[in-house]
């Protein structure tokens, strides 16, 4: 049986909500939460709590079955495939939180600081970074308030303030004014949790659930990621901060490419994102977070969906191209192995690859490999220059 918001029930048997929201708050698999929920503008403020329902159990279920499905695939995979389709992972995603919160950035700046070409102080680098950091399973503190504020010091506060010098945080560890969520259309939907003391009362709060091994993964996640954004406790990076943090957890219970592409999928998707806190906000939801944890798995179990989908277009797609090149090979080993990672390069990375990734590939001398270049017919190379650094892949118009 499908599982009804209770703002649902509201509208459609309004005689018997009140018997019906008890009935959940006191059900023997219903879990309590200490965080009062309070819609905006409204004067009663519900605990919020948890029903493990049959949706809920087989969605773990499907999450890891489809993640069994994605290790495969990830395994299948030429290794410079998955390096190349780890790269632009990174660039999307960033870009995507960005879109997410209204911020505009290029692939074109993303990639150069992934490529290393762009120059220190560049913006978002520190996002960029702490996004490779997952690739490489780094440890990153989050159990106390003081490592949430660490943290975003590091990865979004200098570009929060160079946006906007007002949103630089005055409180002790976070804001220390009243902070406005609207819709986009001016009109206010939601307001930060105040004062500052309540902020850190709550958020070590959700941060000892994000951390409790006794609920599972999914779960707690899930539940973390509506806190965080309820608490707000920041003027502004709220968004892209708690992404980063659901990310982090996935990916240090998951293959990192798995937490690598939630926001892209949340942006194709930004309408059930948002409605998912809309709801879980309102007044006649009553702060039960069923609703909320059911859709978030969905969108996390899509995201895995996607991330196997995309994966294996990529891989048929050079499967396709490869069978192309090979009539264009000689005997020449080295030659064919350079044409295969300059097709890696174009099909999955756009900008190609530098020199330098060109010697660490083949293991080869620079001047082996520009000798190899130099033999590739004219038409069969694309050479660009950014920032002084050239980057090479092949001509997928020599197909058409």
């Amino acid at each position: 049986m499908k599982y009804e918001p209770l703002k649902k029930v509201y509208y459609t048997n309004e005689n018997g909500y009140e018997l019906e929201y008890s009935k959940r708050y006191t059900a023997p698999f219903t879990q309590h939460f200490d965080m009062p929920i309070k819609e905006y503008n409204r004067k009663n403020t519900y605990s919020a709590f948890l029903i493990y329902t049959q949706e809920i159990a087989l969605l773990m279920e499907q999450i890891y079955k489809s993640y069994e499905t994605l290790l495969y695939v990830i395994h299948s995979v030429p290794k410079i495939v998955l390096d190349q389709f780890t790269l632009l992972s990174i660039l999307e995603e960033v870009k995507s939180t960005n879109e997410i919160e209204g911020i505009h950035s290029t692939r074109k700046e993303l990639r150069d600081i992934i490529d290393g070409t762009a120059p220190r102080s560049a913006r978002f680098t520190s996002v960029i970074h702490k996004y490779e950091d997952l690739l490489g399973r780094t440890d990153i503190k989050f159990k106390t308030c003081e490592d949430v504020r660490a943290f975003y010091d590091d990865f979004a506060h200098a570009e929060v303030i160079a946006e906007n010098p007002d949103n630089e945080l005055d409180g002790k560890l976070f804001r220390k004014s009243s902070v406005d969520i609207d819709s986009g259309t001016g009109k206010t939907i939601h307001q930060g949790v105040m004062p500052e003391e309540r902020i850190i009362s709550l958020m070590q709060y959700a941060l000892e659930l994000l951390n409790d091994e006794s609920v599972p993964l999914l779960v707690r996640v899930s539940i973390f990621h509506y806190f965080f954004a309820y608490i707000h406790p920041f003027y502004d990076g709220n968004g892209r901060t708690d992404r980063f943090i659901t990310s982090y957890f996935l990916s240090k219970h998951f293959h990192p490419l798995a937490s690598l592409r939630l926001s892209i999928f949340i942006k194709k998707n930004r309408a059930t994102y948002y409605a998912l806190f809309k709801e879980a906000d309102s007044e006649r939801n009553r702060g039960d977070m069923t609703p909320f944890v059911t859709g978030f798995m969905r969108l996390l179990l899509s995201t895995f969906n996607d991330t196997i989908a995309v994966l294996q277009r990529k891989e048929t797609q050079l499967e396709t191209y490869r069978a192309k090149v090979d009539k264009f090979i000689s005997d020449d080993d080295l030659l064919q192995n350079i044409y295969y990672i300059l097709l890696q390069a174009a099909l999955f990375y756009g900008q190609g690859i530098p020199m330098a990734q060109l010697l660490k590939l083949t293991d080869k001398s620079q001047k082996t490999i520009k000798i190899r270049l130099e033999s590739m017919p004219k038409e069969h190379l694309i050479i660009t220059t950014v920032n002084r650094v050239k980057y090479y892949k092949l001509n997928l118009l020599m197909f058409k």
